[in-house]
């Protein structure tokens, strides 16, 4: 038996998160050990059937294997799942577009009707938003060619032509109260973007610290095998 096959054995009833599972069997089947891959995923199901990365990656083995009948109903599986979380998009894009991204509510809309091509309010919505902006009549800076700017999703042109507004007149207060308005959303905008960076930043983290954790336990172990002087 290999050295990682008994890292395997000695671990593997002491591994309480899927990702852990994920990077083990990941890494026995870069070590060309598809049976032990298939048995440890199978395994892992058992506790957490909903866990898509793992069933992946067994329907991968199967299908690699020869195995394409049960690489079919792991597959079917996912699909399943995936259309049903597919709603997420849709629900992305209303958010997205409530926020005036228009761009990123126009790429959950893609995203939401590969999988629900038959809804037509989906299809107009995203007909919708993806009809460019009228030009503006006026080539001045005015609050409705703003406005039309910031309803397509151009909030820092917006804010420009909002500057510009209260530049030239002063005394418009509610062009001044917009235009503040706007900055905050600006501000809000950039703290969740940063917010969202340091989450993955985390995420990251916890990987590198279970690659370490299992690679830590195969040196003890290969330290434990060596003669003793």
């Amino acid at each position: 038996m290999e050295e990682l096959d008994k890292i395997y054995d000695e671990i593997k009833d002491n591994i309480a998160t899927p990702k852990a599972w994920l990077i083990l069997t990941e890494a026995l089947k870069k070590a060309g050990k598809p049976e032990r891959v298939i048995m440890a995923c199978k395994k892992v199901l058992e506790v957490f059937p909903d866990d898509m990365n793992i069933r992946r990656l067994l329907a991968e083995t199967y299908f690699e294997q020869g195995y394409v009948d049960l690489a079919e109903v792991e597959l079917e599986k996912l699909s399943s799942k995936i259309n049903k979380l597919s709603s997420i998009y849709k629900l992305q894009a209303e958010l997205f577009r409530k926020n005036n991204r228009i761009e990123d509510a126009i790429q959950s809309l893609q995203q939401y009707l590969a999988h629900n091509s038959s809804d037509q309010d989906a299809v107009e919505l995203l007909a919708e938003l993806s009809t460019p902006p009228q030009e503006e009549p006026s080539a001045l800076p005015t609050p409705t060619l703003a406005e039309l700017y910031y309803k397509q999703g151009e909030l820092e042109e917006a804010i420009k032509i909002y500057e510009q507004v209260v530049s030239t007149s002063p005394d418009d207060e509610s062009a001044r109260i917009r235009l503040n308005e706007l900055k905050e959303i600006k501000e809000t905008q950039e703290r969740r973007k940063k917010q969202e960076d340091i989450i993955k930043e985390r995420k990251l983290k916890l990987i590198g610290i279970l690659e370490r954790w299992l690679a830590a336990i195969k040196q003890r172990k290969v330290e434990s095998l060596s003669p003793q002087m």
